[in-house]
């Protein structure tokens, strides 16, 4: 089950909705994070969870008083819930303990694990999942993303149009803890009466995000789009960012897209996440953009940047105008011209 269902009827039935212990498996913590919420909500209403609330970490938690925990009942109150994080660093001794205790936990406690990933070929797992619920806590996509926000401003009496919704999300990424983050700041700046915002007062509120800015500027250059490209890196001269870290940062993209070039020739292109370390969305941007250029292309770009970060460092030229340079004479080298 998807975490936002799961969470919908836990709000709806309250403790009634928890017949077995619940795993939350997934890299998306903001949802990990608002379960664990609901379940504190729903088991103690009246916060009365002082000696009733256990979380350990079972990459520092020896078996033998993890069999202790979930061995013992609630604490002069009804309800008694045990969290357990970090599933996927369980040791043999533990899953031993955790699979022996679970058929005997106490009436009123709940067991609540979490996990960013799990090794499923693991018996030890596939047996625990056969006793768990299991709460999917995905990232989500582009698409989902936006449905999220749309919901997620509205809770707040926020009415944003879809471009202000695709410039957050441009600007920011997917994650839910940094898009809710930035949803309370507006809320907060805005007039307690007030539903929608200028585009304007939109943008500055969002400030400047330079990889997003970077990723653009790439983009920009290799449509051939020296103009729009050279605007971008005017802006984030004029937000104050250094100029090697804006060069750094073309050098990480450039060689961003190396790796997705490379992966492509040896047709492991599906691997392309996982050598980035970036959320989907992304890594589908950086192939297709690989997918238009030559290893030639890609390496006048990087040696561009080689050149001007030498140039820059020895004093050589002015930095402004050699980041003027960089960009179109990468520009003309990415662009589809070539």
């Amino acid at each position: 089950m998807k975490a936002a269902d799961f969470i919908l009827q836990l709000k709806e039935k309250g403790s009634a909705r928890l017949t077995r212990p619940v795993l939350f498996l997934g890299e998306e913590e903001y949802w990990t994070a608002t379960g664990i919420d609901w379940l504190k909500k729903v088991l103690f209403p009246d916060r009365e969870d002082d000696f009733n609330l256990v979380s350990m970490d079972l990459k520092e938690t020896e078996a033998s008083l993890l069999s202790t925990e979930l061995a013992a009942a609630p604490f002069f109150e009804k309800n008694r819930l045990i969290i357990l994080s970090r599933l996927e660093e369980i040791k043999t001794a533990q899953e031993e303990a955790l699979l022996a205790a679970l058929p005997r936990l106490a009436p009123g406690v709940f067991l609540c694990l979490t996990a960013r990933h799990l090794d499923q070929r693991k018996k030890a797992i596939k047996e625990l999942k056969t006793k768990v619920e299991t709460v999917e806590c995905a990232s989500l996509k582009i698409y989902e993303a936006k449905r999220w926000v749309g919901q997620e401003a509205k809770a707040f009496g926020l009415q944003l149009t879809p471009a202000q919704i695709d410039l957050l999300l441009e600007m920011k990424g997917t994650s839910l803890f940094g898009l809710a983050n930035e949803l309370k700041k507006v809320r907060i700046y805005c007039a307690a009466d007030q539903k929608t915002i200028p585009m304007e007062e939109w943008t500055l509120l969002l400030g400047e995000a330079s990889e997003t800015n970077i990723f653009h500027l790439i983009d920009r250059a290799i449509e051939g789009k020296a103009g729009g490209a050279l605007h971008l890196l005017h802006r984030l001269l004029r937000a104050g960012e250094p100029e090697m870290k804006i060069l750094a940062m073309l050098a990480t993209e450039v060689r961003r897209l190396f790796i997705a070039w490379s992966l492509r020739q040896t047709g492991r292109s599906a691997e392309l996440q996982k050598q980035l370390a970036c959320h989907p969305y992304v890594a589908e941007k950086i192939r297709k953009k690989a997918d238009r250029l030559t290893y030639q292309q890609l390496r006048q770009a990087h040696q561009r940047i080689l050149a001007a970060d030498y140039r820059l460092k020895t004093g050589q030229t002015e930095a402004d105008l050699e980041l003027d340079a960089v960009i179109l004479d990468i520009g003309s080298y990415l662009s589809d011209a070539v």
